[in-house]
């Protein structure tokens, strides 16, 4: 059987929202376009395209995406459509769930690895 449906394509570079250094936020972040942190986030993170967690950044919660890109320390799930990519220097500690997950050398990392195709988001 044919798989027709359109696969949605993210854009970490078109950046929506962002939260820069030195900015701390307690509670849920949600966005439709791609998140970019350089501050800590102490609650879950959710965008319907990408969230960039760039280095001295840090989120303590879930982090739902298309794609997650990590080169700063995030504690708890994370969990994208597409990818998940953990930079260099960057810090997880919990599970990683997506069809394509990459982990460069420098990385710490303490948690399972699940490599499956996530279900569309209703939305």
């Amino acid at each position: 059987m044919l798989d027709t449906r359109k696969s949605k394509t993210y854009n970490e570079n078109h950046v929506a929202t962002v939260l820069g250094p030195g900015t701390a936020v307690g509670g849920e972040i949600r966005a439709k376009g791609t998140i970019r942190i350089e501050g800590a986030v102490e609650g879950g993170v959710s965008s319907d395209d990408s969230v960039v967690l760039l280095p001295g950044g840090r989120i303590l919660g879930d982090v739902t995406a298309g794609q997650v890109i990590i080169g700063g320390e995030v504690r708890g799930t994370v969990t994208a459509e597409d990818r998940i990519e953990i930079k260099a220097g960057g810090s997880v500690t919990g599970d990683l769930c997506a069809p394509r997950i990459s982990i460069q050398e420098g990385v710490a990392f303490e948690g399972r690895c699940v490599m499956k195709p996530q279900p569309p988001r209703q939305g």
